[in-house]
């Protein structure tokens, strides 16, 4: 019976998937296209499912879907964010190919606005929870019955109506970037009610400027000068450069593989270690499911030989960007150093009170002598002990991926803050930062553990770049961390709650599956609880959108941090490190 039933099942997806295809088929007339079958969505609504597949027949058929691809590979290795953009690309594409579709097939406008409001009754928690989704919930109204929203949302719908009679695929692309840019205006910022608006102003000067766009501005204006960049390498064009764009996997060609390490240090700044300690540490962490994945230790680009690079430049204009944003708040940043160092003052000088403890040696107590020869109890004395403040040992790792891009000063801000607190009680520290390139995970060192207190000031060099193996990274910061003597050791680390590796590094790791959702964050969750199985504490300070809240409690369990206003950024901090110093 439970074979039959498994077989029944099996039968109906078949069935389901073969009228999906089919209609796309039909709506295209290619039949060399292939679709995934979103089961959730069929269980939401046939009319969800049977539109998507006429919208992806109808774009096929009425535009260019590789170049369309090759603009979100583009957008991706700058460090958009793959589900917003794929999210708001529905809407254009949808705007794009209805008119057709419908002056072609009458019964497609039916299906369309059938598929619309089950979207609205049976998908209102994904619409109502981000701001891209209460766009789409915008849209879906406006073209049902002419609903019109706020401006701001208003303003994104008629963008978009602006595709009804577009005819080339570039159209829809530009329309693209225009409404992701207004559209994803990261609401993190906005939270931190501490920071003065001089502070979002001048983020938004960066927030766009991504290092994708520099290069490309830098090929532009010296096309003479040998450079080693994947996106415009030797005037490569980019489709040769990207062989394969599918499941969320960009793979990169055999000639930009060969030359990843070349780029990786042209751009993020040479290793720190020798060959043979950077083959050392390869061959100890990298295992696994990183085992085809490398790690580049390195103190970045203006603490090398390539400080007159332009990409130095770019971290330079970075740099000068975050420490302007200190400079306007310096008031609550000096509030929150105090505030979280004098946290720890009060718990170190608590451990520093001396201890009357029951032991078998020390000063006899005479109020226990009554059990002498009634109990086996041998614990007849008292000892003082003094608990050692200086056994801990801090290290701060921080997410550097282009999610970050939006943010980057408020979580340099965040990293400066904590490393300015354990240094004025002399708790050694170390600062990280990491993103992922190809095979590399790239560990920037902003200030090592016996740095004096002015290379605090180097985490302004923290910039947001490419894409987050985040439990390789946490995985290398341990190590070195287990190296220390200190007995007491602390991870801290700062993320979005998104570990997210979508480019493989070469042809033959194009099957390897995706870094990214529910694989990345089960993962890291892994080793995070292997660190605190040796005892390490690890707190995850969030630093994202709220969408992805429930991946950080995933990974960190009870022990993370979710701070919306910076004012209170010591307290919910300080928390956490006085538990663990009085704890222990």
């Amino acid at each position: 019976m439970e074979n039959e039933e498994r077989w029944e099942a099996e039968a109906n997806r078949l069935d389901i998937r073969n009228r999906i295809r089919n209609l796309m088929w039909t709506v295209s007339q290619d039949y060399e296209l292939d679709i995934e079958v979103d089961q959730e969505a069929w269980q939401k609504s046939k009319y969800i499912a049977f539109y998507d597949a006429v919208r992806e027949g109808g774009f096929a058929r009425y535009f260019n879907v590789e170049e369309y691809e090759a603009y979100i590979t583009k957008r991706v290795y700058a460090g958009w964010e793959p589900s917003v953009l794929l999210a708001l690309g529905r809407l254009c594409i949808d705007c794009a190919v209805y008119k057709k579709l419908e002056k072609e097939r009458r019964g497609v406008a039916s299906i369309r606005r059938r598929a619309m409001r089950d979207t609205l009754e049976k998908d209102g928690m994904r619409l109502t929870h981000t701001d891209w989704g209460h766009v789409e919930a915008c849209y879906l109204r406006f073209m049902l019955d002419g609903t019109e929203a706020d401006e701001r949302n208003q303003g994104l719908i008629c963008l978009i109506g602006t595709l009804e009679d577009a005819e080339r695929t570039s159209q829809i692309t530009d329309c693209l970037s225009a409404v992701y840019e207004r559209a994803y205006a990261k609401g993190f910022t906005k939270k931190f009610k501490g920071l003065s608006q001089e502070l979002m102003d001048s983020g938004e000067e960066n927030k766009e400027y991504t290092d994708k766009e520099y290069l490309e501005e830098e090929s532009e204006e010296s096309q003479d000068e040998h450079k080693v960049n994947l996106f415009t390498d030797e005037l490569m064009e980019e489709e040769d450069l990207v062989s394969r764009h599918k499941a969320n996997v960009i793979v990169l060609d055999e000639e930009s593989s060969s030359r990843m390490e070349e780029y990786v240090e042209r751009n993020y700044g040479k290793s720190y270690l020798t060959a043979q300690e950077q083959k050392h540490q390869n061959s100890q962490i990298c295992r696994g499911n990183h085992e085809d994945s490398r790690l580049h230790f390195t103190d970045g680009l203006l603490h090398g030989d390539l400080q007159e690079s332009a990409k130095a430049e770019y971290v330079k204009k970075v740099r000068d960007e975050n420490l302007k944003v200190l400079n306007l708040n310096q008031m609550v940043t000096r509030q929150n150093v105090q505030m979280l160092a004098n946290t720890l003052k009060r718990a170190l000088l608590t451990r520093n009170e001396k201890e009357v403890v029951s032991s078998e040696y020390g000063n006899i107590c005479a109020r226990k002598l009554w059990t002498l020869g009634r109990t086996d109890n041998r614990r007849l004395f008292e000892r003082e002990i003094i608990r050692d403040n200086t056994d801990f040992v801090v290290e701060v790792l921080i997410d550097a991926s282009g999610s970050q891009q939006g943010r980057q000063a408020l979580v340099a801000l965040q990293g400066y803050i904590i490393s300015e607190a354990l240094s004025i009680v002399r708790i050694p520290q170390r600062v990280m930062g990491f993103c992922t390139f190809g095979d590399f995970t790239i560990m920037q060192r902003f200030r090592d553990y016996e740095d004096d207190r002015a290379a605090n000031e180097r985490i302004f060099e923290f910039y947001g770049s490419a894409n987050n193996r985040d439990g390789l990274a946490v995985r290398a910061a341990a190590d070195s961390l287990e190296k220390r003597k200190e007995e007491n050791k602390i991870l801290i680390v700062l993320s979005d709650g998104r570990p997210n590796d979508v480019i493989a590094g070469s042809l033959r790791d194009r099957k390897k599956e995706a870094y990214c959702t529910e694989f990345a964050v089960r993962d890291t969750a892994t080793e995070v609880r292997k660190l605190r199985n040796k005892r390490v504490a690890v707190l995850g300070v969030f630093a994202g959108e709220e969408e992805d809240l429930q991946a950080e409690k995933k990974i960190f369990g009870k022990d993370f941090a979710y701070i919306r206003d910076i004012s209170n950024f010591a307290n919910v901090v300080g928390r956490y490190l006085k538990r663990q110093l009085l704890d222990v």
